[in-house]
Formats: C-alpha cells, structure tokens, sequence
C-alpha cells in the first residue's frame, strides 16, 4: 500500500509548492533591486512598499485564514488569489511608476500571498486525516522542501533574468507560473471532506484535541507558549527578511560584487537546504522541536555575525551552511509547532504561521528603510543578531504539547 506521504494527493502538493515556490524566488529577492535600481529610489522607499505589504497580508491572513476554516474546499480561494498574483505581476512587469508599483505590492501581491497560507492549510487538512501524529513532522519538512528546491534555482535565474533580459520578462514569467499554480490547484488536488464541528476542527476531533482545546479555554497556558512562539518566529523570520532585502545591495554597493551573485548565494543556501529540512523532519519524532528551533537560532547567530565580517565572495557562500541548518529548520519544523499547539485548526494554525513571516517582513521592512538610510546596508546583519538573541530568549519560554498536558493535569 502506497505511503500517505507519497499518495497522488500529496504529490500534487509537493507540484504546486515547487511551483508557488519558483514564483516567490523569482519576485521576492529581485524586488528590492527593481526598487533601488530600476525604479531608483532611495532605502526608506524601498522599505515602504515591504512594510506594507506585511501589514496587509497580516490583516488578509488573519480573517481568511479564520473564515476559511468555515469553509468545505480551499481550492477555489488557493485558485483566485493566484489569478490575483499574476494581474499583480503583469503591473509590475509593465509599469515604471513607484506609487502604481508600490500600491500594487501592497493591496494586490500580499492578497496573492494568501495563496500560499491556503494551500498550507490545505496540506495541514490532509496530513490530519491521511498522516499519523509522530509522522505529520516529515510530511511538512517535505512540502517545505518544495519551496526549497524552488529557490535552488529562483534566485540565480530572478537576477540574470533581470540583468539581461530585463524585468518585464522576470516579472512575465512570474504572471504566468502564479495563473499555472491556479489551474493546477483545481486539476491536481481534490476535494478533501472536512466537517466542520463546534471547536473548529475539519473534522471529527481526537479525544487529545478536545482535551487540548478545553486546556486552551480553561488555562492560559498554550496561549502563553503560542504568543511566545509567534514572537520568537516573528523575529527570525525579521531577521532573514532583512538579509535578503540587504544582502543584494550590500554586496553591490559595499563590496562592488555584482548583484547576480546574490542569486547564486540564495539557490546555493535553498540546496544545502533540503537535507536539514528532511533530518529536521525525520529527527522530529525523536528530538524536541523546541531544542530544533533554538538550534536553528544559534545557527543564526553564526550567520549574521560571519556576513557583517565578510568581505570576499567566497566567504558568503561558506555561511551558506548556517543559513542552511537556520531555515532548513525554521521552514521544515516551525508550522508544526503551531499546528502542535492547536490540532485540528489548521487553517488558523497556518495562517498563524504565515502570519509570523509577514510579522517579520513588516519589522524588516522598517528596520532596512530607516536603519539603512542612516548606516548603511551592512548595519543590518547587526541588528538581526540582536533579533536573533531576542527570538532565541522568547522561544526558550515556550512549551511543548506534553509539557502543558502536564501543567494541565497538575492544575486539575
């Protein structure tokens, strides 16, 4: 009999998070240098547009991800917010006008995102009723891996796309895969039956989900540890979004190394990726996935410190390996911790989860416009050391599920 981790449902998965995954790594690290450099502005504008973007994929993932647990198919939303991707990509590929381009980004491109929560929420449904429990922890390092794979090759081909070919063609072929990944999310993935019942669930709870949903009406407990976990993932999640709005134009205007080899940087860490996000994954059932993350933290630490020194271009692709050990964990781990502390929500899990990188885009965001006008763009791996100890500080205080079934049971 066929693994659920290999069944045709959850291949179609793995499809379209590569797919979803190629877009992301063609758009999202070329758009600070279409800013700066095609558009030509400065750093503060250059950080508006990402701030923006993060505080309205906040407010879009909250609600929808709340409404859509309501719903009995994800399908069409993960359909129309691509379409809304790619009329969002066509304007950037077509229009040279910052205010056009800037509002674009905000209002339309972080709806598009919203795609990315739903077809998370998606997997999250069927690993809940195809997956066992102490398996769920690889099935979503492995969809993560996708977004890995993606980005091997994204980056490179974002920058040389867009240094020789141009934008429009980027931002083109950008349009086209988001209205691909539309079509493909009603061809490739069926109909899940989810039903939906008073605690939220998609469908019928296990005796440990009710018990863990009463824990979180009764006590304050999971609540303490999922605000602490948010935080924590809300830094980190800062911090790489800092490093990869700076990185590019540091290396171009500190350094004079060409902004093409940022890419290569980027798919050189997505590839070394792909191992820890699979051992994380397989670790998970043998190794706390809070010890994991705060690994990952330290891991960080090394990162940001070595990239504020670095000064050669092989230097960069040797810290590669902790940026690879930092997101391989944080990427393949850290929506299951979220989908530990509340099972059977997974569309608020997700976009709870979704919520923390866009918590960190908007910090990032405002960190790059007003820290790197005033010192540069190499001030900021400082400051994400200090995002980093703060993340590693908040995560320490969180609880796993065990621990608080504990606390609870003492409490009764």
């Amino acid at each position: 009999m066929t693994s659920p981790l290999f069944r045709p449902v959850a291949l179609g998965i793995y499809i379209l998070f590569f797919t979803v995954g190629v877009v992301g790594a063609l758009v999202l690290p070329t758009l600070s240098v279409f800013f700066a450099k095609e558009i030509g502005v400065r750093p503060l504008l250059v950080g508006i547009p990402f701030a923006g973007i993060a505080l309205t994929s906040i407010a879009y993932n909250q609600w929808i991800g709340h409404w859509s647990d309501q719903l009995a198919d994800r399908r069409p939303l993960v359909a129309g917010f691509c379409f809304v991707g790619m009329f969002s990509c066509a304007i950037f590929a077509l229009s040279r006008n910052y205010w056009l381009v800037a509002a674009t980004a905000v209002f339309l491109f972080s709806l598009s995102m919203v795609s990315f929560s739903q077809m998370l929420a998606y997997s999250l449904d069927y690993a809940e009723q195809n997956i066992s429990v102490e398996r769920i922890p690889l099935f979503n390092a492995i969809v993560r891996t996708q977004i890995a794979f993606a980005w091997v090759a994204g980056p490179p081909s974002g920058f040389i796309l867009a240094s020789y070919f141009g934008f429009t063609l980027t931002y083109g072929i950008a349009a086209v895969l988001f209205a691909l990944v539309g079509l493909l999310s009603v061809k490739l993935l069926p109909r899940l039956t989810r039903q939906i019942n008073p605690l939220g669930s998609q469908h019928p709870p296990s005796n440990e989900s009710v018990l863990l949903a009463q824990t979180q009406t009764l006590t304050p407990h999971v609540k303490r540890s999922l605000l602490f976990c948010l935080i924590a993932f809300s830094l980190m999640w800062g911090a790489n979004n800092a490093y990869l709005i700076s990185l590019p134009l540091h290396l171009n205007d500190n350094l004079n190394i060409d902004t093409q080899w940022s890419g290569w940087i980027m798919g050189t860490t997505a590839l070394l990726e792909v191992p820890f996000m699979l051992m994380a994954g397989y670790l998970a059932a043998r190794i706390s996935l809070i010890r994991m993350i705060l690994f990952a933290g330290v891991a960080a630490l090394c990162l940001y410190a070595g990239v504020f020194f670095a000064d050669i271009l092989w230097q960069f692709f040797a810290l590669q390996i902790f940026n690879a050990i930092f997101i391989g964990v944080l990427a393949g781990l850290g929506v299951s911790v979220i989908q530990d502390l509340l099972p059977g929500r997974s569309g608020s899990a997700s976009a709870l989860y979704t919520n923390t990188t866009h918590m960190g885009n908007l910090l990032s965001s405002l960190l790059v416009g007003v820290v790197a006008d005033i010192f540069g763009y190499q001030s900021i791996f400082l400051v994400n050391l200090i995002l980093i100890a703060l993340a590693i500080g908040a995560f320490s205080l969180v609880k796993s599920k065990r621990e608080l079934a504990t606390v609870s049971t003492e409490a009764g």
